[in-house]
């Protein structure tokens, strides 16, 4: 394993294997063997893929071929703009970017070989999950252990996940490089039409540019042109570098999508007690969700306005709890003590003694609990991020394969976006250990669309659709939908099947 930075140095020993296989690449592809004046790349410069951005996904795509034995020979490369920790060094306090892992996300990091290096209790393990509804007195509680699991997930720390992943493709990987700093200028791909153009030139922001000049690369790989001025060549570059992805920009790959307009606000927060439960409540500017962290500590995620967002960030600790505390303990309008627990129905009037079933049947396990007292934030104040939809038009090109932020970019409200990550990597390694089993090309563009982007666009449109449904019907305040909405939400609660069957399609995420 070579750690490389600012610049690719030539192997000084190679196994034979190893320099067979690469004269096998070039004969076939017709690439040079010497490096010229004209360009032509010397044998050190050939991968067969190069990841652009160590980050959690690119991260978990170098690890699973580096754990696969049928892609553990493949030279492949790690590119980053800065250096990247490959050893987590836990602070006192969790840092404020955690995500959440379910069990199908857990099962990647396994087959990655970096589970034994995030598993509980550096990550904070979960076996509970209550939703809940500021405008009415709906719910659902799950348990595991309805369904025989010993946990939903974990919530972990962003950067203990980049490091376990990159320390497992470190050990596994056997010809594995990781390259930083390492400014990608410019992409060739070798196909008619969309050829990139230089970083700089991109044309109409995160949309890419217009195309490039058509060029033809004459030995039908792919190259990517450093900011020092070498050139890298490879059989599959994989854009694993963001929602703001460069390389999909000099791709000329498009992209569409919304804004929402809000903010999303994280924190560490410290509580009056420790909590095995993910809290969400929906408010009327979006959801709060309270996630249990390393050491007894919680994490907040609040969808809200871009001006309550800056109010918040400029809180005291003690302002900050207040705030969070009213925010998931209020009672819902039109229910204080005394009064029916179910809003006027209206014309539905007639399902409230089902609604009253459903909002009492919950007991044990499944009965509603508040959640713990905030007591303030810990390490640092709150920071906040804008939150979009983003998605390409296409993951796939000859050569060039999306994952991640860079593929598709969600709303933070279900904590799926690194889960469609993981899924996207371990689709592409399987995708691509298929292919050096059946001695295909993996970069051939008919299986990368076959076997990589036709599975992950259909599980992760139909994870965009239902997380989309779940906003919207949340957003609605007028009090006889939100009265249906309660109705509906503890009438899933006291079906035990409906509920748990729920909670399985959350447990397995899209990983």
């Amino acid at each position: 394993m070579r750690r490389l930075s600012h610049r690719i140095t030539p192997s000084l020993s190679l196994s034979y294997c190893d320099a067979a296989r690469r004269a096998l690449v070039r004969a076939l592809c017709n690439v040079p063997s010497a490096t010229t004046a004209n360009g032509a790349h010397s044998p050190d410069d050939i991968y067969d893929v190069v990841i652009v951005g160590g980050g959690m996904v690119g991260a978990a795509v170098a690890a699973l071929l580096g754990t696969n034995r049928l892609t553990s020979q493949l030279r492949v490369a790690v590119l980053d703009v800065k250096p990247q920790p490959t050893r987590f060094r836990p602070s006192a306090v969790p840092d404020l970017r955690v995500s959440t892992v379910t069990p199908g996300g857990i099962e990647v990091l396994r087959r990655a070989g970096a589970w034994e290096d995030i598993r509980p209790p550096i990550a904070a393990s979960f076996a509970n999950m209550q939703v809940w509804d500021s405008s009415s007195r709906g719910y659902i509680r799950w348990d595991a252990r309805d369904t025989g699991a010993d946990q939903m997930g974990i919530v972990a720390e962003n950067t203990l996940l980049q490091a376990a992943l990159l320390a497992a493709a470190e050990r596994n990987g056997r010809n594995t490089e990781f390259v930083w700093p390492a400014e990608v200028r410019a992409l060739r791909l070798p196909y008619d039409g969309a050829a990139a153009v230089p970083s700089d030139s991109a044309g109409g922001g995160d949309d890419g540019g217009d195309g490039g000049d058509g060029l033809k690369l004459p030995h039908g790989l792919a190259e990517l042109v450093m900011g020092d001025g070498r050139v890298l060549t490879t059989r599959l570059v994989v854009a694993a570098d963001g929602a703001a992805s460069r390389v999909r920009q000099m791709a000329g790959l498009r992209t569409w999508g919304w804004g929402y307009g809000q903010r999303g606000l994280v924190a560490t927060v410290s509580t009056a007690e420790p909590s095995v439960t993910a809290w969400q409540r929906f408010l009327p500017t979006g959801p709060l969700a309270l996630l249990p962290v390393r050491d007894g500590y919680s994490n907040i995620v609040w969808t809200t306005t871009p001006q309550t967002a800056t109010a918040m960030e400029a809180m005291s600790a003690a302002e900050f709890a207040a705030a969070a505390n009213k925010a998931l303990r209020d009672p819902p309008p039109s229910t204080a003590p005394g009064t029916s627990l179910i809003p006027s129905l209206g014309p539905l009037e007639r399902l409230r003694p089902l609604a009253e079933f459903g909002r009492n049947s919950g007991s044990g396990s499944n009965g509603f609990q508040d959640p713990p007292l905030v007591l303030g934030w810990a390490g640092g104040p709150p920071r906040s991020f804008p939150l979009q939809l983003r998605q390409a038009g296409r993951y796939t090109l000859p050569r060039l394969a999306l994952v991640g932020d860079a593929a598709h970019a969600v709303h933070p409200l279900a904590g799926q976006g690194v889960n469609l990550g993981f899924g996207d990597a371990r689709v592409l390694a399987e995708a691509l250990a298929g292919a050096v089993e059946t001695g295909m090309d993996p970069g051939d563009a008919r299986i990368l669309h076959k076997d990589y982007e036709a599975p992950r666009r259909r599980a992760v449109l139909t994870m965009v659709a239902a997380l989309d449904v779940i906003k919207r019907v949340f957003e609605v305040q007028a009090p006889g939908f939100a009265a249906l909405r309660g109705l509906g939400l503890s009438l899933v609660n006291a079906a035990g099947p409906v509920r748990n069957g729920l909670m399985q399609y959350a447990m397995l995420g899209q990983a």
